[in-house]
């Protein structure tokens, strides 16, 4: 493949468009090419496909950090407002427990649980730190006679 520099010299020399474009064009230009001229041509293209893939890969790359940086300064906004309507807190208690409860979500979330079950499932946590009592409520199942028993 001929560069549009060397086709518009073509053209200067006094051929056409169609000719300086054609088959036999670079037929000609690759004949009177020496050797190593071709290999450095072959090499420059082998850089430019790596360089296409790795622009590529670093597009891919760019867009999945911008959509986290803007997932997390989403967040960041929401706790600005937030401070910004009730005040920031001071508790140093309440700031784990809000740190705790962000956590629980996250891990949470991670196993696939249903929404609902997250949010039970993080706040009973964050109930028992905070000094609630946690609820016992195993269930004893005899087979045979299926006997039920709750423990409450």
């Amino acid at each position: 493949m001929l560069s549009s520099k060397l086709i518009e010299q073509l053209i200067s020399a006094g051929l056409t468009k169609q000719q300086a474009t054609s088959v036999t064009a670079e037929a000609v230009t690759n004949f009177l090419m020496n050797e190593d001229g071709k290999k450095l041509i072959q090499e420059a293209q082998w850089q430019v496909s790596e360089m296409q893939a790795l622009v590529n890969e670093l597009k891919s790359s760019y867009v999945e950090l911008q959509k986290k940086i803007a997932d997390v300064s989403q967040e960041l906004l929401s706790i600005i407002k937030a401070q910004a309507e009730y005040g920031g807190v001071t508790d140093e208690k309440a700031k784990n427990v809000v740190a705790l409860y962000a956590a629980l979500l996250k891990m949470n979330e991670g196993t696939g649980a249903k929404p609902a079950d997250i949010v039970n499932n993080a706040g009973y946590v964050v109930y028992a730190y905070l000094g609630g009592q946690a609820k016992q409520n195993i269930r004893y199942t005899n087979q045979e006679e299926n006997d039920t028993r709750n423990v409450y």
